[in-house]
């Protein structure tokens, strides 16, 4: 795997996966998500690209092991980690260095149940990041059903992309 590429796989894995889980929450103050295959999609705002969906194949030490790691990648870029849990919503405000802009972000997670969740990040950049000075991005995730037999735990498979073990990408980007 290149350095690019790998690169590539660990931001999108914690950008998947923090959003599920919160910046700098106790995993304990969250609702669990329900072991099996999630499909996540991200909704494209004004201007940007397409849809774009994966899957994810999650059992409880997995999606633990995956927050952790989540959480891990906020406390070295985020200097500011708010979180309320309220009920099904949780509503994170962070400051973070991305590149070598800082973001400013609000987020709302509202979950149904243990089978859904709906994050909306509204984020600010200074300078601006790739090009824009603010952002906003709509994931929603739900639950739906048994992993299929060629996944195992961990497993992401994108729309467009190969299958990659995301504890596999987090256990190597710990080295």
């Amino acid at each position: 795997m290149s350095a690019d590429w790998r690169a590539r796989a660990v931001w999108a894995a914690a950008a998947a996966l923090a959003s599920s889980i919160a910046c700098g929450a106790s995993i304990e103050d969250l609702p669990k998500r329900k072991p099996g295959l999630w499909e996540m999609s991200i909704v494209p705002g004004e201007g940007q690209r397409p849809a774009a969906t994966s899957k994810v194949c999650l059992d409880a030490a997995t999606d633990v092991e995956l927050m952790r790691f989540g959480l891990g990648m906020t406390n070295e870029l985020c200097s500011k980690r708010d979180l309320v849990v309220k009920g099904n919503v949780a509503t994170i405000d962070a400051v973070c260095k991305i590149g070598t802009s800082q973001q400013t972000s609000h987020s709302t997670i509202t979950y149904t149940g243990n089978s859904a969740y709906r994050s909306e990040i509204k984020a600010k950049y200074e300078p601006p990041f790739l090009g824009k000075s603010e952002a906003t991005t709509i994931q929603e995730a739900k639950w739906t059903g048994p992993c299929p037999a060629d996944m195992k735990p961990g497993d992401l498979v994108t729309g467009n992309g190969p299958k990659i073990n995301l504890k596999d990408v987090t256990s190597k980007a710990k080295k």
